[in-house]
């Protein structure tokens, strides 16, 4: 592995985690925080995306556009289309989607409730959760063997990781109606 890759692969070990996490909450009803925790996730994971393609300075302008809207997923995946850095992201169909995860993910503080509108995300928006973490985190720009390191990888390729005081199986979590990771 490259310098750089010894620093995105750990990041990516994190996503992956929180990935998992998001779509146990979603599958146990509690949409909600798997919401708030999804857009954290997919905020990270197009920003680190940004980095292993050597655009921080991108980063630092959605940094620079501050608060709530730092984590406007459906603001950062125009503006990695107007910088030609993706083409094939189909996130027209996801936006209402991600409109109302990110509604979710402000009303992490109580008093967001007045200013947010109305909010709903159900079970079946986990669907643009997969596409869009297994679209992003397929453009992190890393060697095979760096990718072969990563949590999801290693359950892709037959390594079934038990998970906590109840040896879940991270496999049986990943795979559950899952259209875009499959072994």
């Amino acid at each position: 592995m490259t310098k750089e890759e010894k620093i995105i692969v750990p990041q990516i070990i994190l996503n992956d985690l929180k990935y998992l996490s998001v779509r146990k909450l979603y599958f146990d009803w509690f949409f909600p925080s798997g919401a708030e925790i999804a857009i954290q996730l997919l905020d990270n994971t197009i920003k680190l995306f940004l980095r292993s393609v050597g655009r921080d300075d991108l980063v630092t302008q959605i940094r620079g556009w501050g608060g709530d809207e730092s984590h406007n997923i459906v603001r950062m995946i125009e503006m990695l289309k107007e910088e030609e850095l993706i083409q094939d992201c189909p996130g027209a169909e996801h936006k209402d989607v991600l409109h109302n995860l990110h509604k979710a993910y402000q009303l992490r503080y109580l008093d967001s409730l007045s200013r947010v509108g109305e909010m709903k995300t159900l079970l079946s928006d986990l669907n643009t959760i997969d596409y869009m973490y297994s679209y992003f985190r397929g453009c992190i720009s890393i060697g095979p063997d760096a990718r072969n390191e990563t949590l999801i990888n290693k359950v892709l390729s037959g390594v079934d990781l038990p998970w906590g005081k109840d040896k879940i199986k991270l496999a049986s979590i990943l795979y559950e109606n899952n259209m875009y990771f499959k072994p």
